[in-house]
């Protein structure tokens, strides 16, 4: 609209060219140009008009002839509401409407609009008031969408009041019953009850309609079925039960909306119709065969039966082609009600008279009736020849032939339809509610949180958060979070949350978080995803937790730590060294000198995994790479073979198998595998299923081309290594060992329990 505005010919306009404008003019035009919202001026005694984008999408057709021109030219409808309101604020006042009601003509043809307005005085560079501005916002759709959700709801009431079906609603599964207004049929109910099938279903029928509804879940479609139940008196009748499913924004059911009709007498009518019918048909054919000129007789009874009806009934008797096929059916009577509608039509064909019966089923459902003698009932929407609605009808045989009634339901379905849809505009209104209680209690809560949609965007944060990183509701939205968030962190924070997101799981992940005044925290963020009832992810929310403090504290007790662990092995040392000087004094072997010390270097590697635990997990692979490279395998490593998952080790356990590992790798440097040119390593393990919820851990150490010496015994001697692998692990560990050494290999393996939280990662 600026260029607009600079482009239009003042010249002819009362207010002039537009250089001539004065200063308190221009500045207001650029004040106005610069609004979101729409607003107009309304500059000197004629109001000619100037005014922003916004007011322009306002004006439809009106535009742009309405620039430049006055406002009682451009809208003349509204004159006699806008006139008394400019006088007003042409004397000083301001005015404001809310949701104010405007008959105009900005299309081409008259129409109702609603707007909030406000009218303000412009004065100009003597203190006169020379123009008007008007902001306004146009609530036609919001006012309109309530008149209707009022005239829904009123209707709604009415149409339950007012029915003779009984009402109900159902959950998705169906396990729970919400509520029943039984209208005296069925008893009412008004809190939700899961044992409703002992209530309404007699024992002996509830497998056919569990089985129906197991379809109509399975499918996502109309629930139909006759079937008995028992009524609000105590005894039992017929209801015709038709329910819907509702389906939410993601096409999941969310609720079942049906109605129960009572159809107890039609269903004994039909029962004793059928019963007569019986008879009757035993009765003509006897009669045929005996009495034919009795038939007529027959005739005019059976008519004046049928004329008694305000239902369509009609008789047809087949057509059969050469081969014996039905091809067609041909008129024999109608009642009153069907000659109003088809006239006399007895013996004219069904396919000429009604094509349309082929194309909705109608005729296959005859042709089924006749050849099978399995009557028919079923509702059709028919819209052919002079009919258009929908129609209720059944079918029974009728010597080589079909009788029929139908009766026309138009108005209930529309009536069905909008107990329906009334029924998806109260849910949507629930939904706002329950949006408006959340948002009042994430505002209360001190926690930094939020919610998103499934996608994880548009989100919603609370006050908390809004107040500690100083952003506004609107830069929160989609990625804008992730401006609060640290540059170092931001990264990781992407991937974890995008990996959850992915992988539809729960987000876990330590960040710092800008505060408004600059300083970084450090913050625990867990966001968790929100399922419905069917188990689909509908939304996600979100939590920060302060833990910058708890972080100081575990950095300085990892500081301790270390320090202890320092104080250890320095501990471990002056051990080793008195351990020394005793054994010279007292003259131990040299092979007991290297043992010992050899042991104690390896409890010293030990303690040194254990004190950086808490930053790095112990796992297998870890512990046995570190005994390897302590005896110098490095020359070795293409004849040692290491696989298995990774592992992480309880630190309860870590001690005692990493000394079994130490003799293990010491007897294979010195006497085993690795002892000779030709020997192979391998080393591996799994997880596996114990019982119960148990998870184990099986390791097995074999050594190939150990080359034992001539005349060696098949048991090896019964050492420190052996006794720590078959009577400490199983004592201290609770494990199940096996070794075995035969002429050239040696094996080993352990059987001991890992725990939970065994899982990691990274590679071992």
């Amino acid at each position: 609209m600026a260029n607009r505005i600079r482009s239009h010919d003042w010249a002819a306009t009362s207010l002039g060219a537009i250089e001539t404008w004065p200063s308190c003019l221009k500045t207001t035009i650029s004040l106005l140009l610069g609004c979101g919202f729409p607003m107009i001026v309304l500059w000197g005694e004629q109001l000619t008009q100037i005014y922003n984008d916004g007011y322009r999408d306002l004006m439809g057709l009106k535009h742009p002839a309405g620039l430049g021109q006055p406002s009682r030219d451009c809208w003349p409808e509204v004159w006699h509401i806008n006139e008394p309101i400019y006088r007003r604020v042409w004397a000083g006042g301001t005015c404001t409407f809310e949701n104010g009601h405007y008959p105009i003509i900005r299309s081409g043809s008259l129409e109702d609009a609603w707007f909030t307005l406000s009218y303000s005085p412009l004065r100009d560079e003597a203190g006169r008031i020379a123009g008007i501005l008007v902001t306004l916002v146009e609530t036609t759709d919001r006012v309109l969408a309530d008149l209707a959700l009022r005239e829904s709801e009123a209707r709604y009431r009415a149409l339950v009041t007012a029915g003779t079906s009984s009402v109900y609603r159902m959950s998705p599964d169906w396990r729970q019953m919400r509520q029943l207004i039984g209208q005296g049929f069925l008893a009412d109910l008004a809190e939700p009850c899961e044992s409703w099938a002992d209530h309404y279903i007699l024992p002996e029928d509830r497998d056919a309609v569990s089985a129906v509804i197991a379809e109509a879940i399975r499918t996502r479609s109309l629930f139909q079925l006759e079937h008995r139940v028992r009524r609000a008196d105590g005894s039992v009748g017929w209801t015709f039960s038709r329910a819907v499913p509702m389906l939410g924004p993601e096409g999941d059911i969310v609720e079942w909306f049906g109605t129960a009709s009572d159809v107890t007498e039609r269903k004994l009518a039909e029962a004793s119709l059928r019963e007569s019918e019986d008879r009757f048909r035993a009765e003509l054919e006897r009669q045929v065969r005996e009495r034919t000129a009795e038939l007529q007789a027959s005739r005019d009874l059976l008519q004046a039966t049928m004329d008694c009806s305000m239902d369509m009934i009609q008789v047809f008797e087949a057509v059969r082609d050469e081969d014996g096929q039905i091809v067609d059916f041909r008129w024999l009577l109608n009642n009153h009600t069907s000659e109003s509608r088809y006239g006399e039509v007895r013996g004219e064909s069904l396919l000429e008279r009604n094509p349309g019966v082929v194309q909705e089923g109608i005729f296959d459902a005859f042709k089924q009736v006749t050849e099978t003698g399995l009557p028919s009932i079923a509702e059709r929407r028919y819209d052919h020849e002079q009919f258009n609605g929908w129609f209720f009808q059944s079918a029974v045989r009728l010597g080589d032939g079909v009788a029929t009634t139908t009766k026309e339901i138009s108005a209930w379905k529309t009536a069905q339809e909008e107990v329906l849809r009334l029924r998806d505009a109260i849910a949507q209104t629930a939904l706002r509610e329950s949006e408006d209680r959340f948002r009042a209690l994430a505002s209360l809560i001190p926690v930094l949180l939020w919610r998103s949609d499934a996608d994880g965007q548009h989100n919603s944060a609370n006050e908390p958060w809004l107040a500690y990183t100083g952003q506004t509701h609107v830069q929160s939205q989609g990625s804008g979070w992730l401006r609060a968030i640290h540059p170092d962190d931001r990264a990781q924070v992407r991937e974890a949350f995008e990996t959850g997101r992915e992988k539809r799981h729960l987000i876990e992940v330590q960040l710092r978080i800008r505060r408004s005044d600059g300083a970084y925290r450090w913050f625990l963020v867990r966001q968790a995803p929100i399922r419905d009832e069917a188990g689909q992810l509908t939304h996600w929310i979100g939590a920060a937790m302060d833990i910058h403090d708890l972080r100081e504290l575990q950095e300085r007790q990892a500081v301790l730590v270390a320090e202890l662990q320092h104080r250890t092995r320095n501990l471990l040392g002056v051990v080793r060294s008195i351990a020394h000087q005793t054994m010279v004094q007292t003259g131990p072997t040299t092979r007991f000198r290297e043992q010992f010390s050899d042991r104690l270097a390896a409890l010293s590697r030990v303690q040194g995994l254990l004190s950086r635990s808490e930053q790095e997990p112990i796992t297998l692979h870890t512990l046995i790479q570190t005994e390897l490279d302590a005896l110098g395998t490095g020359n070795f490593m293409d004849r040692i073979t290491l696989g298995g998952p990774p592992v992480r080790l309880r630190k309860a356990s870590v001690q005692t198998l990493a000394l079994a590992l130490h003799e293990l790798a010491t007897n294979a440097r010195q006497h085993g595998a690795l002892s000779t040119e030709h020997g192979r390593l391998f080393v591996t393990w799994r997880a596996e299923a114990g019982a119960g919820d148990e998870e184990r851990l099986l390791l097995e150490w074999v050594e190939d081309g150990i080359g034992r010496q001539p005349g060696a015994q098949g048991t090896a001697p019964y050492g420190y290594g052996r006794e720590l692998i078959e009577r400490a692990m199983p004592y201290v560990l609770d494990a199940r060992t096996r070794y075995e050494l035969g002429e050239t290999r040696l094996l080993c393996s352990i059987d001991m329990p890992l725990g939970n939280g065994w899982r990691v990662r990274r590679g071992a």
